[in-house]
């Protein structure tokens, strides 16, 4: 009777778990599709085209919409029976691993760029348009590189009372390491690169950069921190498993314990992710004017140069 009781407040709490999630995707979904679209549509209309940072936020709203077309399925996933085979689950898992993936990318040569235009303009100069190009796809190719760990654990599996396209829950292996890999490169990497690259930016602008340089440099800023501040959780929770995984030998009952408690957070934590998609038009809604004079300033400065 005991072991039943526990059993039902388990699959409460993950039901509960499940319509939070579920609301905070379908707001998102609602609220950040038609603003990236609008961002798209202002960038496109009224920002130099020939501006790297411009091609960054261009992207960045590209891969944002891309993951939030996704969130219905997730929704129907969360809330229903997965009914729509294993080919579908593991397809839509690639696409919305591959955005989520870009977007952090994006975010992470948003700050190594400003880096080299604050610190060593001519270094980047010599890269030309062809190179900014290259750098582009890169971050996309990068990005569905990055997705396959997931994909490979991602299965038609048997959740509480239904079926769901979820990770495979019964391997300790597969767990650790597509939470090791998913830390190191969508928090370890990315963050070191973006801390290292406002390290160097700090020394440069306190030391006279100009008044432009500090703009632009405090709108990808906040871009980077409001980045952080909604991925923080998601990472938080992955931190926790590893750390449940590698105890569950010699605390079996705790690291259980753990693992499972972790189950109700981790939807929530991975809709706080989407968040991020639909605050970045805000911050471009804000900041529009100033950035449009700072790329329009910066695009007047790199004419001359020839390699563009």
């Amino acid at each position: 009777m005991d072991h039943t009781n526990s059993s039902d407040v388990d699959s409460a709490a993950l039901s509960q778990a499940n319509l939070v999630s579920s609301v905070l995707m379908g707001l998102c979904c609602a609220v950040g599709i038609p603003g990236n679209v609008v961002v798209i549509v202002v960038i496109v209309l009224w920002f130099k085209k020939d501006n790297f940072t411009v091609h960054l936020m261009l992207n960045m709203a590209a891969s944002d919409i891309l993951c939030l077309m996704t969130l219905p399925v997730w929704m129907y996933n969360q809330l229903n029976v997965w009914s729509l085979g294993r080919s579908l689950c593991k397809i839509l898992v690639s696409l919305a691993y591959c955005s989520v993936y870009s977007s952090l990318l994006t975010v992470t040569m948003m700050s190594a760029h400003r880096c080299m235009q604050v610190c060593y303009p001519n270094t980047w100069a010599k890269l030309g348009k062809r190179g900014e190009r290259v750098l582009l796809l890169t971050i996309w190719v990068l990005g569905l590189a990055c997705s396959v760990p997931a994909v490979l654990v991602q299965e038609v599996v048997q959740k509480t009372s239904k079926m769901e396209c979820g990770r495979i829950m019964s391997s300790d292996e597969y767990r650790l390491v597509v939470a090791v890999l998913e830390t190191l490169l969508a928090f370890v990497v990315p963050f070191t690169i973006m801390v290292t690259s406002y390290f160097f930016i700090h020394k440069k602008v306190t030391r006279g950069a100009l008044s432009r340089s500090r703009r632009l440099t405090r709108i990808v800023t906040r871009i980077v921190v409001t980045f952080f501040i909604f991925w923080t959780p998601y990472h938080i929770i992955n931190l926790v498993e590893i750390f449940g995984i590698l105890l569950k030998q010699s605390y079996p009952d705790s690291a259980g314990k753990l693992l499972e408690n972790i189950r109700s957070l981790g939807d929530i934590a991975g809709s706080f992710t989407f968040i991020n998609s639909c605050v970045n038009p805000l911050l471009y809604a804000f900041a529009s004017r100033s950035l449009r004079q700072t790329t329009e300033t910066e695009h007047m400065n790199t004419i001359p140069t020839s390699s563009f």
